[in-house]
């Protein structure tokens, strides 16, 4: 069911977290976008806050008696976990940060009352794994009526090719994919 959209913008970071991030990690992206896709985002913070758009972090703490999928996630991102630290190379610097235990960052109810609370009517998705957390992201966003942009160079995944295929995904959902 969708709810009236809102007036202003918010900026949500998806899982810019170590085991995602570092080529060590439990599950890491494509070492090839991690740098260009921390740069795309740290410009996408600064221009949000210029813009005075609210900005918003969600990060992976998968519950860890959750056995199957954690073993379907190489153990990833678990809570409590290092690899579930935010990474240093985007400071949070005072945002709001939302942890999920599933893929859709929206798991959490906290963040939509959040995005409610800040008349928050367009979404722009910055994070690790496009197939993934960004998509279900994407989709639940949609779902619930806010408009979404999804800010494609500060989006990593697996491949460029799986990138490729999940921001064609998004947009056959009716997302925008913005460079």
């Amino acid at each position: 069911m969708s709810a009236p959209r809102g007036a202003s913008r918010a900026l949500l970071l998806i899982d810019f977290q170590q085991d995602f991030l570092d080529p060590q990690g439990r599950r890491p992206v494509c070492a090839e976008h991690v740098a260009p896709v921390l740069a795309a985002a740290r410009r996408a913070v600064g221009k949000a806050r210029a813009a005075g758009d609210a900005v918003a972090a969600v990060g992976s703490e998968f519950r860890p008696d959750d056995w199957l999928m954690n073993l379907l996630r190489r153990r990833a991102s678990i809570a409590g976990s290092a690899g579930a630290r935010w990474t240093d190379a985007l400071p949070l610097d005072g945002v709001n940060y939302f942890p999920k235990w599933a893929s859709s960052a929206f798991v959490n109810p906290g963040l939509e009352r959040w995005l409610r609370a800040h008349d928050a009517g367009t979404l722009v998705l910055a994070g690790q794994y496009a197939k993934g957390s960004v998509k279900a992201t994407c989709r639940d966003a949609l779902r619930l009526g806010f408009v979404v942009e999804v800010a494609a160079e500060a989006v990593a995944c697996a491949s460029d090719a799986s990138r490729a295929r999940a921001l064609r995904r998004m947009e056959k959902l009716g997302a925008l994919v913005v460079a």
